[in-house]
C-alpha cells in the first residue's frame, strides 16, 4: 500500500483543483445574490482563477527546479488551503476574487505541473501508466460529480460548503505529506525574473482587455479607465486594443527572451525550441481550443436554466447529470481505443460530435422552449469525453519521457488560457448581443413613445445585465414607467436574452470547429 499512496495524495490534489471549478458553476445565482453582484462579477472571477493558472504555471514548474517538486507542490497546497478558507468566509465579490481566483489560482499553479512531475519521479513503466490513468479518471469524476455536489450543497446547505470540504482535503494531505518523496536540488538553476514578470503581465493584460470589451467598448470608448483622477480614453478610443496588444508584445517579448536564455544555456521558464517539435504547437492549440470550448459550455448551460427556467442549483447539477456522465463514460471508454485506433483521429471525431451536440443544443434553444424540451448534452459530452481520453497523452507522447516537465508545464498554461479566454470571450459576447438586441428592439417598437425611448436607452448602457425573470420584474417595478411599457420591455428583454444565449452557442460552435480545424497538425501516432 505505501508504494500507492502518493499517487492516493496527487490524486486528492487534482480531484479539489477540477472540482474547484465545476462546483461552483451551478451556483452563479446563489453566488450572484449572496454576494450582491452580478453575473458579469462571477464571470470575471471565474476567468481570472483561470488566468492566475495560466499566468504562474510556468513559474510554478520553474520553481520546482530551484526549491524542489515537494516544497514547492506542498506551498501550492498551503497557499490553496488559505484561499479556499478565505473564500468560505466570502461576503464580497472582492473577498471571493482575493480567495478563489488569486491564492487558490496561485496554488494550484505551484500544484499542478509539479503533480505531473512527482508522478514520473516515483513511478515508470507500467506503474506510471497506471498512475497517469487514475489522474485522468480522478479528474473525469472531479468534472462529473462537480454539478451534483455544487448543486446538493447550494440548494440543501451553502455554496461555502464546497470550498470548507475542500480544506479537508487540503489538511488531509499535508498530514500524509511525509509520504511525498524529498528532492531538494544540489545546484538550483537561477530563476528567471524578467521571463517571470513578461508571462505574469502578458497572460494577465491579454485576457483582462477581453473582459473589459464590454463596460469600456472594443474600439470606440463607451467610457474612459479611471484611475484616480486619470480618465484614459486616448483620442477617444477604448483602452480595449491598447491592452490587448501591450499583452501580445508583452508574450512577444516573453518569446524572444526565452529564446535567448536557450541560445546562451541559461535556465529560462521554458525552451522555445519545444515549438519546433512535430505536432507539439498543434497540440497546445488543440488543447487550448477544447478547455475554451469545455470551460464555455460549464458557464452558458447552467446560466441559460438558472436565468431563463429559474432552476435551483440542484435542479441544474441534475440537468447537466446526463452529460457529466457521458463525459465520464467516454473519457475512458476513449483511453481503450487507443490502442486500435490512431489518437488524432479518435479527437476529430471527438470534435465532430461535439459539433453535432451544440447544434442540437442550438436548435432547441427557443424563447418558447420548455425545460424538457432543450438537448441534454450527451452527444457534446460523448465527443468532449474522447476528446480529453487522447489529448494530453497525445501531447506528451510527442516527446522523450526525460523531456516532459516543459512541455506539461506549458501544456497546462494552455489549458488555463483556454478556460480563461473561452469565459471572457463567450460573457462578453452575450452581454454584447442582449445590449445591442435592447437597444434595436426599443428603437422599432412602435409601442414605446419616442421621447422615452432615448432615456431608456441610455439607462441600458450602463446597466443592462443577465438577470433572471424575476430579477427584471423586481427592477421595472422600481421605475416609474407604466404597465404597459414595462410589459413591453419584459418580453423585449426575455427574447433578446435567449438571443444572447443562442449567440454564445454559435460561439462554441466556432471553437469547436477551430478546433477540428487544427487537428491535422497532430502527431500520426497509436497510443498503446
Amino acid at each position: 500500500m505505501k508504494k500507492w499512496i502518493l499517487l492516493v495524495l496527487l490524486s486528492l490534489s487534482m480531484f479539489v483543483v477540477v472540482i474547484d471549478t465545476t462546483i461552483m458553476n451551478v451556483s452563479i445565482s446563489a453566488l450572484v445574490a449572496d454576494l450582491n453582484t452580478t453575473v458579469v462579477g462571477i464571470q470575471s472571477a471565474i476567468s481570472l482563477y483561470a488566468l492566475v493558472m495560466a499566468a504562474f504555471m510556468l513559474i510554478g514548474s520553474t520553481l520546482a527546479d530551484r526549491f524542489g517538486k515537494r516544497l514547492t507542490f506542498l506551498t501550492g497546497m498551503v497557499i490553496f488551503g488559505v484561499g479556499t478558507f478565505t473564500a468560505s468566509l466570502s461576503q464580497t465579490l472582492g473577498m471571493l476574487i482575493i480567495g478563489w481566483s488569486i491564492l487558490e489560482g496561485l496554488g494550484s499553479a505551484l500544484m499542478v505541473p509539479n503533480l505531473q512531475n512527482l508522478l514520473r519521479d516515483r513511478y515508470s513503466g507500467k506503474d506510471l501508466a497506471f498512475a497517469y490513468g487514475i489522474i485522468s479518471a480522478v479528474s473525469a469524476v472531479g468534472a462529473a460529480l462537480g454539478p451534483i455536489m455544487g448543486g446538493y450543497l447550494t440548494t440543501f446547505h451553502s455554496w461555502r460548503w464546497a470550498f470548507r470540504l475542500e480544506v479537508l482535503v487540503v489538511i488531509a494531505v499535508l498530514v500524509l505529506s511525509r509520504y511525498i518523496p524529498g528532492d531538494r536540488p544540489e545546484n538550483p538553476p537561477r530563476f528567471d525574473v524578467l521571463g517571470a514578470l513578461l508571462s505574469i503581465f502578458g497572460f494577465s493584460t491579454v485576457v483582462l482587455s477581453i473582459l473589459m470589451a464590454q463596460p469600456y467598448g472594443v474600439w470606440l470608448a463607451k467610457q474612459p479607465l479611471v484611475i484616480g483622477s486619470l480618465e484614459i480614453a486616448p483620442f477617444g478610443l477604448s483602452v480595449v486594443p491598447f491592452m490587448f496588444g501591450g499583452g501580445v508584445l508583452m508574450l512577444m517579448l516573453l518569446l524572444l527572451w526565452e529564446r535567448h536564455l536557450e541560445t546562451h544555456n541559461q535556465a529560462g521558464l521554458f525552451k522555445p525550441s519545444l515549438f519546433q517539435v512535430p505536432g507539439l504547437l498543434s497540440g497546445f492549440a488543440v488543447r487550448f481550443s477544447h478547455m475554451g470550448l469545455m470551460a464555455s459550455f460549464f458557464f452558458i448551460v447552467p446560466l441559460l436554466l438558472q436565468l431563463t427556467f429559474e432552476f435551483t442549483a440542484m435542479q441544474t447539477g441534475l440537468s447537466l447529470l446526463p452529460l457529466s456522465i457521458s463525459i465520464l463514460i467516454f473519457a475512458i471508454a476513449g483511453a481503450r481505443l487507443s490502442g486500435r485506433f490512431r489518437a488524432k483521429r479518435i479527437i476529430q471525431v471527438g470534435y465532430i460530435l461535439a459539433v453535432v451536440g451544440l447544434l442540437q443544443l442550438l436548435a432547441t434553444v427557443q424563447l418558447d422552449t420548455t425545460p424538457g424540451q432543450i438537448a441534454n448534452g450527451i452527444v457534446f459530452g460523448i465527443g468532449s469525453g474522447l476528446i480529453a481520453s487522447q489529448i494530453l497523452n497525445l501531447i506528451l507522447s510527442t516527446v522523450d519521457e526525460a523531456d516532459t516537465t516543459a512541455p506539461a508545464g506549458l501544456n497546462s498554461t494552455f489549458e488555463q488560457l483556454g478556460n480563461s479566454v473561452g469565459v471572457a470571450l463567450v460573457g462578453a459576447l452575450m452581454l454584447s448581443t442582449l445590449l445591442v438586441g435592447l437597444q434595436r428592439n426599443i428603437t422599432n417598437d412602435s409601442e414605446i413613445p419616442a421621447n422615452l425611448k432615448p432615456d431608456i436607452i441610455a439607462g441600458l448602457e450602463s446597466r443592462v445585465q443577465l438577470v433572471s425573470d424575476t430579477q427584471l420584474q423586481q427592477a421595472l417595478e422600481q421605475t416609474t414607467l407604466s404597465p404597459e411599457i414595462s410589459d413591453r420591455l419584459d418580453l423585449a428583454y426575455r427574447t433578446e436574452r435567449m438571443r444572447a444565449f443562442r449567440g454564445g452557442l454559435v460561439l462554441l460552435i466556432f471553437i469547436a470547429l477551430l478546433g477540428l480545424v487544427l487537428t491535422p497538425g497532430l502527431p500520426d501516432l497509436k497510443l498503446g
